[in-house]
């Protein structure tokens, strides 16, 4: 909701929507974050994961990176796309869905609750039951919401490379790439500028004669330089690094989306970012100095 991938009225319009939508989007998050615990806090090795993520949301599930009809694909369904691929599509989506879906929410849990940074969340039967609920509801997103048929050489060639980059996220080593970090002192302003440079990234280069090798580039050197990013910093200017990252989503964009008729974003959007500013007020109160 707070993205505006799901308008916040359809919980009243499509009460159904919410309950699988939580259980494959939660179970995500919940499976990409034991794996990450249980392979080693590398910043590197939580962007990989989300990558995972976003190519079997969007590649294997969904099937948005073939079908040319996809409804939100706009500009992104003619500029890039090739071989039966919207390719500038899987990039963004991709990179987004690492994020979005699954770094921020995690960095944002870490913050509030740094008791459990180190700690395992699911068991043996936590794990069960999550890899249930993403599997469950995946198979009804991929049946009912998306019965396209995408083409079979590429849709092998998604499993392959989803298969890749979850071997590359087990053996990362690396915890930067970029050796050059932020200044300390302007986390929350890089964060929100990530997020704009994203947006204007794959928003306004397809409108322009640019060929679409340069944005799909662009953005994965913006998206490896945040990751390279989190290390460096202590619990306080990570978080605001978060929350600069998510300003322009909760608070510009979930305007503007306001004003082209999404009821109650706006409102969700600013709330949300409030509690969470409000939020760190009260963290950095009870932490000590660093």
């Amino acid at each position: 909701m707070l993205s505006g991938s799901t308008p916040p009225l359809e919980v009243l319009t499509n009460p159904l929507s919410f309950p699988f939508l939580w259980a494959y989007y939660g179970a995500g998050v919940l499976l990409a974050r034991e794996a990450w615990v249980r392979w080693g806090r590398n910043y590197l090795r939580l962007m990989l994961l989300g990558f995972v993520y976003g190519i079997v949301e969007e590649g294997l599930v969904i099937k948005s990176w073939f079908n040319p009809e996809w409804p939100d694909l706009g500009i992104l369904g003619v500029y890039g796309r090739a071989w039966g691929v919207n390719t500038i599509w899987a990039v963004w989506l991709t990179i987004f869905h690492s994020l979005m879906s699954i770094a921020v929410p995690i960095m944002v849990v870490d913050a509030l609750y740094p008791e459990f940074e180190e700690e395992r969340l699911l068991g043996k039967r936590g794990t069960a039951l999550a890899s249930a609920s993403f599997i469950v509801s995946g198979a009804a997103f991929f049946t009912f919401l998306a019965p396209y048929r995408p083409p079979a050489v590429q849709y092998s060639l998604t499993i392959v490379l989803t298969a890749l980059l979850l071997f590359l996220a087990r053996r990362v080593k690396r915890e930067a790439i970029f050796k050059r970090s932020i200044p300390r002192g302007h986390p929350f302003v890089y964060g929100f500028g990530v997020s704009f440079a994203l947006f204007f990234i794959f928003t306004a280069f397809p409108h322009s004669p640019v060929h679409p090798v340069v944005p799909s580039i662009l953005g994965l050197l913006v998206a490896l330089h945040f990751y390279s990013t989190p290390a460096r910093l202590d619990e306080k200017r990570k978080y605001a690094l978060v929350l600069g990252f998510l300003a322009f989503w909760f608070v510009p964009y979930d305007m503007i989306l306001e004003l082209n008729g999404v009821r109650g974003e706006a409102l969700l959007g600013v709330a949300t970012f409030a509690v969470l500013a409000w939020k760190l007020r009260e963290w950095e109160a009870i932490k000590p100095k660093v």
